[in-house]
């Protein structure tokens, strides 16, 4: 389970009124980091300040960043240090940050036209704001992902409501309730980020506009390797919830039932991309101990796992998805 980081120092409290810092950690970047960069330059929003936290790169990307040319309005700090991975680079980056208002932007991300402004405007009173996005692969963009988020946006979240990190800016005062990126769960450390933040009560705003566009690539299949570790991290991360729902009382019928779902979820993902039937029982399990009383979402599902069980209901969702493809 992952252990709480420290909170103490992972972020200075003192900041800079209006102030946006954009954390953007880096790891051999160097073809597509100057296009990120550039879409942060060309904000209309000013005062930002850029922290590019670099984690030991070894192609021309160090080189690259002593030769950019800064526009004004906007401060750009570059922080170098050995590889050690995506979350140590942006609590480091986070550590430098000076801004009221931070985010984290990917190095391979984009920020659309007006997005910073938007953001800032959008978060108004609340802790968070949450805009929509595009997927980008191949040069083409998806089309808009879009978040409605209900009284308890936690409990969204948990739904698998996730949202995109590049389309995401935070008040610093929320981040110092809340705890570090973990690099004890590298394949979920976002969901843990953000559910962190969720537990410390932080309040979110949303937009419909598109504020990012976030890179896929070829590279980014998941592998069956890579989709159990994930299921793992995921499991971590659920454990380390419930046990701060426990110590905080903070449970609800939603948010249990939520949990209880985002088990049986994981599961799912697990069997469907892995094939790993045992992973997918035992992640039932803990949905059903979670929630005694869970049952899946749709009808059909429900009837036949109580009919015949949950693995062979999955076999019956396997042979529709093959069937109305």
């Amino acid at each position: 389970m992952p252990d709480a980081p420290t909170t103490e120092s992972w972020l200075p409290d003192g900041y800079e009124p209006g102030l946006i810092s954009v954390v953007v950690p880096t790891f051999n970047r160097e073809a597509l980091l100057p296009a990120t960069l550039a879409s942060v330059f060309a904000q209309d929003y000013r005062p930002i300040e850029v922290i590019v936290a670099d984690d030991g790169s070894t192609d021309g990307t160090r080189a690259m960043l002593k030769a950019l040319a800064v526009p004004e309005g906007v401060a750009l700090h570059v922080s170098e240090a050995d590889h050690e991975g995506a979350s140590a680079s942006r609590n480091r980056g986070a550590r430098l940050s000076r801004g009221e208002f931070v985010m984290f932007l990917d190095s391979d991300d984009l920020l659309e036209p007006g997005a910073l402004m938007t953001l800032v405007r959008t978060i108004a009173g609340a802790d968070l704001a949450v805009g929509a996005w595009c997927d980008l692969e191949g040069g083409k963009r998806s089309e808009a992902i879009r978040r409605e988020f209900g009284d308890d946006w936690f409990v969204d979240l948990l739904n698998h409501q996730w949202f995109a990190t590049c389309a995401t800016l935070h008040r610093r005062a929320a981040l110092l309730r809340a705890e570090a990126w973990n690099g004890e769960v590298p394949h979920d450390d976002d969901f843990h980020f953000v559910a962190m933040l969720g537990l410390a009560g932080a309040k979110l705003a949303s937009t419909p506009e598109v504020v990012a566009l976030y890179r896929r690539h070829d590279s980014d299949q998941i592998t069956r390797r890579d989709l159990a570790a994930k299921s793992h991290d995921t499991q971590r991360v659920l454990q380390r919830i419930e046990r701060d729902l426990d110590s905080r009382d903070a449970w609800t019928s939603a948010r249990r039932e939520a949990l209880a779902f985002r088990y049986f979820k994981t599961g799912r993902m697990v069997w469907y991309y892995a094939g790993d039937v045992d992973r997918f029982e035992e992640l039932v399990h803990e949905a059903i101990r979670v929630q005694p009383g869970f049952r899946p979402p749709k009808n059909w599902y429900r009837w036949i796992a109580g009919l015949v069980g949950y693995p062979n209901a999955e076999r019956v969702a396997a042979i529709g998805r093959k069937l109305f493809r």
